[in-house]
């Protein structure tokens, strides 16, 4: 039977203007297709007012978690669900910051002794500094990513992988050339979480919380060559 896959979206203009419209979810179509071409079902997840219902996650075998601009109480939910249902994970570029995120606000809340949980601390700290786990970073998001690859040499650049990682493992070779769109990344991340994989200027390109929880911050959706990261995750569901 084929496993149903979450496609977490993202969402760059929820709440931020005064037009209802303009409060989306976004999902892009590359990644249905690798989820797809990977033998997989494509199910999109759809939060309410930024939210997700932990109980409407119980049909999905494994989650993707698209790129995007903005981390949202739902992003951290959904890696929440996942971690403890142990279901397979995969963020990508945003949804990889997502992941590290989740582990930073639980250091936080035990160094601060926070009272409430991690959402209410996350909202906290965002409403007064929406970039407070993330730096600035140049040379990564050199073009905007065309249909059929047309500009995918401009936008490429290597990653380098931990030969002892799980992400090593599914890709066999110790550096990969994928594309990269992204103009912050993570200065660190807080355990148990690990470092697995980065780029020649140290930027973290890969983090794994275990062998079914990855995060990428490159686009492994542009490239069939990458069919093999979905393929795992799908394998693993």
């Amino acid at each position: 039977m084929k496993k149903i896959i979450g496609l977490v979206p993202s969402s760059n203009k929820l709440f931020k203007t005064d037009f209802v419209y303009d409060d989306q979810y976004i999902f892009t179509n590359n990644y249905a297709q690798s989820i797809t071409k990977a033998g997989g079902i494509v199910c999109g997840v759809i939060p309410c007012d930024g939210y997700i219902n932990a109980e409407d996650l119980k049909i999905y075998d494994g989650f993707v978690m698209s790129g995007g601009c903005k981390v949202f109480p739902y992003h951290l939910q959904i890696i929440d669900y996942a971690i403890k249902n142990k279901k397979p994970f995969l963020g990508v570029c945003m949804g990889m910051q997502a992941l590290a995120i989740y582990f930073l606000l639980l250091k936080e809340k035990k160094i601060r002794k926070y009272d409430g949980d991690i959402l209410q601390l996350f909202n906290e700290i965002v409403e007064k500094d929406d970039k407070y786990f993330t730096i600035r970073v140049q040379g990564h998001n050199n073009d905007r990513f065309k249909r059929n690859n047309a500009n995918i040499d401009k936008i490429k650049h290597k990653v380098i992988l931990n030969k002892e990682s799980t992400i090593y493992k599914i890709y066999q070779k110790e550096i990969i050339d994928e594309p990269s769109l992204h103009g912050v990344a993570l200065p660190y991340v807080a355990e148990p979480l690990k470092i697995t994989g980065k780029s020649k200027d140290d930027v973290i390109e890969v983090i794994e919380y275990n062998d079914i929880t990855l995060g990428v911050q490159f686009h492994p959706e542009n490239e069939s060559i990458n069919e093999c990261l979905f393929k795992y995750i799908i394998d693993r569901s």
